[in-house]
């Protein structure tokens, strides 16, 4: 029997050099090196998660005593609840925050639970992130402060821990886990977002990028992981983003020799496992402008059951090139009065429902390019992401469509009445455009 050691505060033990130190579920940054108790043919000590030979010393209380002496004397108090003894004492989680065997008498202190394996890695899972409670908009997290080996506060809630963490154990749909309140069920959405930019070259884009970068910073006001792929130096990426932002912002290197390169570039970190930890997931062109804050709309858009972007009501995917129908007509499916949709601003909810299908359009893309020729498709990425996504049903134009307006001369836009996005696809020299959006939206939010 290989379990999980965790303390009457709801803390593991962590191996760290030679120190045993009390972590946080939140704060685990080596799984591995997690103190367990372990029942090997009778021999009852302690040992890491991830290496079962590594006994502890029980005298010494390190991990690297040549001959280690490992035999405990365990005891089970009912509830869960087990004490262990060495030469007489208790073992105790200490108010230095360490291990030791020092008590004479067994109280809070001196008291432990096991957690199976699963269950010890979906708590972990559910104290480092924050969620989102279905039926509602409210965002939550594991209050640690208000928890302990018996009860966790999760939110508003104050639930029993063993059943609440197997309950997430349970679920094998990572992005979300079903939990009960008594009778009362409830749906947890995780949310991790991540948004995705693609800047190629020193050109247009980059100056587009400046824009884009300070938008998602000043108005979004967003504080998640930012991923970019580039051929650009990640340095001087982060130098253009706004201070504040660049610990956030990750650089994907990759290479573009071609349009096909440029544009299809969104698919390909798509078909990587990069993103396969976020929820949500937003990949933007950097012509957009996020013009409010993010947030309620990462909310609504943890518990979209499909992939979304901007609906383009000129564009039927049938007889509009911009939006497919090169594809649609070689490879007819039921798609009357389908619309197309702009493939600028794509909402992935996650990678656990969404892969199979994003990872599709980018095989499709590759296949028939090769087939065909690299120039083969009309507006490349976007017509395959049509194709694929109505195909397979795996598209929705809400939320994104709601968010979303066309900015530029020809679609005149008020900052006074933002949605969430303003895609300048249509303007010339787009950064002009986009800087004065944003002049203005900055001026109106401080005002």
């Amino acid at each position: 029997m290989l379990k999980i050691l965790v303390s009457h505060n709801l803390k593991v033990f962590h191996v760290e050099g030679e120190r045993i130190v009390q972590r946080d579920l939140s704060n685990i940054t080596r799984p591995e090196d997690v103190l367990c108790f372990y029942d090997k043919n009778g021999l009852q000590g302690f040992c890491t998660l991830g290496d079962s030979d590594r006994w502890l010393d029980l005298e010494t209380l390190t991990i690297t005593r040549a001959i280690p002496t490992v035999a405990i004397t365990s005891e089970y108090h009912g509830n869960g609840h087990y004490s262990f003894q060495y030469g007489g004492r208790f073992g105790r989680a200490n108010h230095l925050g360490g291990l030791d065997f020092v008590a004479e008498h067994r109280n809070l202190w001196e008291t432990f639970k096991l957690l199976d394996i699963e269950t010890f890695h979906a708590a972990r899972r559910i104290a480092s992130h924050r969620w989102v409670l279905g039926g509602s908009d409210t965002i939550v997290k594991l209050n640690l402060r208000e928890s302990n080996f018996d009860h966790v506060t999760f939110g508003e809630k104050k639930l029993p821990m063993e059943a609440f963490f197997n309950s997430a154990a349970a679920t094998k749909h990572l992005p979300r886990f079903i939990f009960f309140d008594g009778w009362k069920v409830h749906e947890a959405f995780l949310l991790n977002p991540a948004v995705v930019l693609v800047v190629f070259g020193h050109g247009v884009a980059l100056q587009q990028y400046c824009e884009c970068i300070r938008s998602i910073g000043s108005l979004a006001k967003y504080d998640g992981t930012i991923l970019i792929v580039s051929n650009i130096e990640a340095d001087h990426l982060k130098g253009l983003a706004p201070e504040a932002l660049r610990s956030q912002i990750q650089v994907i290197p990759m290479q573009g020799s071609d349009q096909l390169d440029y544009v299809g570039a969104r698919l390909t970190i798509f078909n990587t496992s990069l993103l396969d930890e976020y929820q949500p997931i937003l990949y933007s062109d950097v012509d957009i402008v996020f013009d409010r804050p993010i947030e309620p709309f990462l909310v609504e858009a943890v518990k979209a059951r499909r992939c979304s972007a901007q609906i383009e009501p000129f564009h039927q995917i049938a007889t509009s090139e911009h939006t497919g129908s090169t594809l649609v007509q070689a490879d007819p499916f039921s798609c009357e009065g389908l619309r197309g949709f702009n493939g600028g601003l794509l909402l992935v909810p996650n990678m656990a429902d969404h892969a199979r299908y994003i990872r599709a359009a980018y095989q499709t893309l590759v296949r028939y390019t090769s087939q065909h020729g690299r120039k083969s498709i009309p507006f490349y990425d976007q017509s395959v992401l049509n194709y694929t996504l109505y195909k397979l049903d795996d598209f929705d134009g809400e939320p994104v469509s709601a968010h979303t307006q066309i900015g530029g001369y020809d679609h005149p836009t008020d900052p006074a009445y933002p949605r969430g996005f303003i895609h300048f696809w249509n303007t010339a020299e787009k950064h002009l455009a986009m800087r004065a959006y944003i002049d203005e939206a900055e001026k109106l939010s401080q005002a």
